[in-house]
């Protein structure tokens, strides 16, 4: 599996980019799972989402620490098992990615930029929202917004949030280099700043928390 970045954002905020070349068998042979985790790779049908899995752990083993098992809470988030530290995962078509913070919250979501955004913009963005996108940028713009968001919800830390009465993303140009959005709940009210890394057709945006987790 050939390495494909690795930034230290701040200062114990690394973030891991890998691109998944390997076949299914050879992940596997790589990395060490626990029975729990042998259950869930188990259950997935689809090639691409096993080596998906297989490569977060992956990264996780290499860069981080080789006995660290990844376990997710009721709420579907990821931490990492009799550790101090925090952890974000992404992934979509062929990267993987791993965020890993020692005294702060880390989220990032990464994908790969297509049309498809386009007919889905309306189910995740407000109006003010949609009348901010660039038009001479707009899929990467639309694909910013829907990176944040997936940050906040990561940030809020519960999937039963709306994504656009609830999750703002303040207006920005497209090549700004960093830009905020905002959780906006009775029980949850936080601002976080965002910004973003572009390669080979790929987006990822992330964000540190480090206030109370």
């Amino acid at each position: 599996m050939p390495f494909s970045k690795h930034l230290e954002i701040c200062e114990g905020c690394n973030l891991y980019i890998w691109k998944i070349e390997e076949e299914v068998d050879v992940l596997k042979n790589l990395v060490k799972l626990s029975e729990k985790e042998k259950v869930k790779y188990d259950s997935f049908k689809s090639e691409s989402r096993k080596k998906e899995y297989l490569a977060t752990r992956l990264l996780v083993q290499k860069y981080i620490g080789s006995n660290l098992i990844i376990e997710n809470n009721e709420h579907g988030r990821p931490f990492l098992l009799n550790s101090d530290l925090n952890i974000s995962i992404s992934h979509t078509k062929n990267f993987a990615a791993i965020f890993v913070c020692k005294d702060a919250k880390p989220a990032l979501d990464m994908e790969y930029l297509s049309d498809r955004v386009h007919r889905i913009a309306r189910r995740f963005l407000s109006e003010t929202e949609v009348k901010n996108i660039s038009k001479d940028h707009k899929t990467l713009h639309l694909y910013q917004h829907w990176c944040a968001k997936e940050c906040l919800i990561k940030f809020y830390g519960k999937k039963d949030v709306h994504l656009i009465d609830e999750l703002k993303i303040h207006p920005f140009q497209a090549g700004q280099e960093s830009f905020t959005g905002e959780v906006c709940r009775k029980d949850f009210s936080k601002t976080y700043t965002f910004k973003h890394i572009l390669f080979d057709g790929y987006l990822l945006v992330y964000a540190v928390d480090f206030g109370k987790h």
